[in-house]
């Protein structure tokens, strides 16, 4: 173990919708304050979820006081790589893959015009967060980013294109021991 101190692997493999989230949320700050923490490491594999709860993560991420590896481990897809980008480092195994779609909204009963359009607005303002999001962390053609509202058919990115379009920095297999060989602890959220 390098200096007693833990490379943290916490599993994260489903939806993104609140309850996870908010898991996720508690199990970080968990680690982070642990005596032997060393490093964090995120096994990401989700097909998307909330985009409202995407945002919020990708922001929660993107503040801690620590980097966080992303590490794709299967599919990706949908509000799930906005979230994926918050990675300080973000690498993925050869078989993972990025699924690129049309954003939705679902409804839950009977709805009034206002809270059809106050949705509208809303999605439209998330699809306009992902498309930042992706621009900012990396280099997907337009096609691509057009997917998110429907101007292009769905996209499946796999792990070479992934990394000549910056979503990824390497195609690898995590190993036994963590950066500069710590111990490794997996968690679960």
């Amino acid at each position: 173990m390098a200096n007693g101190k833990t490379e943290y692997r916490l599993v994260f493999g489903v939806d993104i919708y609140s309850d996870a989230v908010n898991n996720l949320r508690a199990r970080i700050a968990d680690i982070i304050e642990r005596d032997d923490f060393g490093a964090l490491t995120i096994l990401f594999s989700s097909e998307g979820g909330s985009t409202d709860n995407s945002l919020a993560l990708f922001n929660f991420l993107t503040q801690l006081p620590v980097p966080v590896h992303m590490h794709g481990m299967g599919h990706i897809g949908s509000a799930a790589v906005p979230v994926f980008l918050a990675g300080s480092k973000r690498t993925c195994s050869p078989f993972a893959r990025f699924f690129f779609h049309e954003y939705v909204w679902g409804f839950d009963g009977s709805r009034t015009l206002y809270q059809i359009d106050e949705a509208t607005d809303l999605l439209k303002s998330d699809i306009e967060f992902a498309r930042k999001t992706m621009r900012s962390r990396a280099n997907l053609p337009s096609k691509i980013l057009q997917t998110l509202d429907g101007q292009a058919d769905p996209s499946i990115v796999e792990p070479p294109e992934a990394k000549t379009y910056g979503l990824v920095e390497e195609i690898v297999e995590l190993g036994k021991t963590g950066q500069g060989d710590m111990a490794v602890a997996v968690w679960t959220t």
